[in-house]
């Protein structure tokens, strides 16, 4: 167990009259997927809620049992005495809408015909994830959060929340990403999209009678693993070295083991349609300005870059920056130098913890 913990198992909130989703469809019953960690205060007053990215679930920290190989994605950042510490804090992390871990996805059987939704399934945005742990909050009877933590997606998430819902919490955490994706990131996640739609065995989103992976999940996975890594961290771990003795790269093998374990567990529909809904997000766009965007906000900001995230440059959170003290906003920007590039936010916890606890412990 190391330090780490045993977390309470899963929960999950049916709302039987459904969840509207911004372009307008509607879904119901609908299920969101939910753990807390921690124990909420008397006046619940020490709720942190904890945004995922794309990738993750509600599982953000802790084990399930002594025996599980892997404890939650922000493990090393939530727990008792860490960053984000649980002797102090309630955290609650909520399964987004289209991801496949608990809520209701494409995967999920549609009651109506006995079938999953597949391609039936809405286009969540990033307003909707919001929306739906609003929805949550609401449900456990939380009107107020100290703070509202996330990286990537969960980082775009957290800045939805700046701007739609400015007074319900006192701070935000974002780290390793940006009001928008850079046209780059855009890019990069089309090319995986596409890959993905081309696979014969998609069939438009209804695939789910085939019980094999999808290949073209497993190859847009990889893609979408290059924007994770930094030049350095590629060079470190893999090189141009060959596998034994074959002819095979070594940095062939492990997107080949990393595209089948991730396709193993996730869902192409889901992929497609979380990843689509946070390059749909645009700050600037919707609001007309990022000091627009941040308008009626006036808490507390931390907000952490990497110098070497391809996906979401330190340049990215510069513009949050300058935006926000435009605002008059107490924001404080905390650029990293680090080897790892974005997934530097789930594998550096000495560099981000401190700056986490330091922010924390100013509220």
């Amino acid at each position: 167990m190391q330090d780490s913990f045993i977390a309470a198992p899963p929960k999950e909130l049916v709302l039987e009259e459904g969840f509207r989703f911004s372009h307008g469809e509607t879904i119901a019953p609908f299920r969101i997927a939910y753990e807390t960690f921690g124990e909420l205060n008397a006046d619940k007053s020490n709720a942190i809620l904890v945004c995922h990215a794309l990738s993750a679930s509600a599982h953000a920290a802790g084990r399930y049992s002594e025996g599980d190989e892997k404890p939650g994605w922000w493990d090393g950042l939530i727990g008792y005495g860490k960053g984000i510490d649980l002797d102090k804090y309630f955290v609650i992390c909520a399964n987004l809408p289209g991801s496949p871990f608990g809520t209701t996805a494409p995967h999920s059987i549609d009651p109506a015909t006995g079938k999953p939704y597949g391609s039936r399934y809405p286009w969540p945005t990033i307003e909707d994830m919001v929306h739906s742990q609003k929805l949550l909050l609401d449900r456990l009877g939380i009107t107020h959060l100290r703070s509202i933590a996330g990286g990537s997606l969960g980082g775009m998430q957290v800045l939805m929340w700046a701007a739609l819902y400015p007074e319900l919490m006192d701070s935000i955490i974002a780290m390793a990403t940006g009001c928008a994706v850079p046209v780059q990131g855009i890019a990069w996640h089309i090319i995986g999209r596409k890959i993905i739609e081309s696979d014969a065995r998609f069939r438009g989103g209804d695939y789910y009678e085939d019980p094999e992976p999808l290949r073209g999940l497993q190859v847009a996975r990889m893609v979408g693993h290059m924007t994770y890594l930094s030049a350095e961290a590629l060079q470190r771990k893999f090189g141009r070295r060959r596998r034994g003795t074959t002819r095979q790269f070594e940095i062939d093998s492990y997107f080949e083991h990393q595209g089948r374990k991730f396709a193993g567990l996730y869902d192409a529909n889901s992929y497609i349609r979380v990843q689509a809904g946070m390059d749909e997000m645009d700050l600037a766009e919707q609001f007309g300005t990022l000091e627009e965007a941040f308008a009626k906000w006036r808490g507390k900001s931390l907000l952490i870059s990497f110098d070497t995230d391809w996906l979401f440059p330190v340049e990215e959170a510069e513009r949050i920056e300058t935006a926000m003290r435009t605002n008059g906003v107490d924001v404080r920007h905390e650029p990293i130098a680090s080897t790892n590039g974005h997934d530097t936010f789930l594998i550096d916890y000495d560099l981000i913890t401190p700056p986490v606890r330091q922010f924390l412990g100013s509220l």
